[in-house]
């Protein structure tokens, strides 16, 4: 593990994870679900709220990157997944209402952005990701965004990572990668060079880490990076 109380020298590229490193993803998740859950009901003559509380039971048996929680229920309630999943899919990419950036974040890129350039990698379907990114108001927000699902190979390998920088002309060694999941974030950035800085996300308290999956740094908050890459006199920064 690096020192987590000194500056970073030599860094010209900070990027970052989306989900659960910038925003909760559980309130997109649920205003998805508040949606969704009826639509379900509908179609199959089932009860609204049981099929929403059945959501909520997966998610929390399985977390948020299960990629069969439509399937599950549609199954469940005798829907065929070939007729139905791509609107339930539509539906999760159109969700509207109030999500919000954790605090401190939009004026951390704010003060980030004189002194690097600033990317995004995000996997999961690109709609649904560009959709978080315009109800979060980020989408003028980075040099270069990665919409790592839509490369021949997604986050935990080395090329959303790799692409993102050559992208942005910038060698991986000089480049800082933050994101909160152990499974996804750190395994390829690592291996290419990148400097690793792993936001606490208590989904992985539990969890232990195979060798080189886990981040070089620990930080508490997003926000708690700026004193390891801005000059003394704009270390910090007053959430809002």
């Amino acid at each position: 593990m690096v020192d987590s109380s000194r500056r970073l020298e030599g860094i010209e590229l900070v990027a970052f994870d989306l989900d659960n490193t910038l925003y909760d993803e559980g309130v997109y998740f649920a205003r998805a679900l508040d949606t969704i859950a009826p639509e379900i009901a509908r179609r199959s003559g089932g009860d609204s709220a049981r099929i929403r509380l059945r959501f909520d039971e997966i998610l929390r048996r399985e977390g948020k990157h299960y990629h069969h929680l439509f399937d599950d229920v549609l199954g469940e309630e005798g829907l065929a997944k070939a007729e139905h999943l791509e609107d339930l899919l539509g539906l999760f990419s159109e969700v509207e209402g109030n999500v919000k950036l954790f605090p401190g974040v939009r004026e951390l890129i704010a003060v980030l952005r004189p002194h690097f350039r600033l990317g995004l990698i995000t996997s999961g379907r690109k709609a649904v990701q560009a959709n978080k990114l315009r109800l979060l108001g980020l989408e003028a927000s980075f040099d270069a965004v990665v919409f790592s699902s839509t490369l021949p190979e997604n986050k935990p390998g080395q090329m959303p990572f790799q692409t993102l920088c050559d992208e942005l002309g910038v060698r991986p060694e000089h480049s800082v990668y933050i994101g909160d999941n152990p499974l996804f974030d750190f395994k390829g950035s690592g291996e290419l060079g990148m400097t690793t800085i792993r936001v606490d996300n208590r989904e992985f308290d539990a969890h232990v880490c195979a060798e080189g999956w886990d981040a070089r740094i620990r930080v508490s908050s997003v926000t708690d990076i700026g004193p390891l890459l801005l000059p003394v006199e704009e270390k910090s920064v007053t959430p809002s």
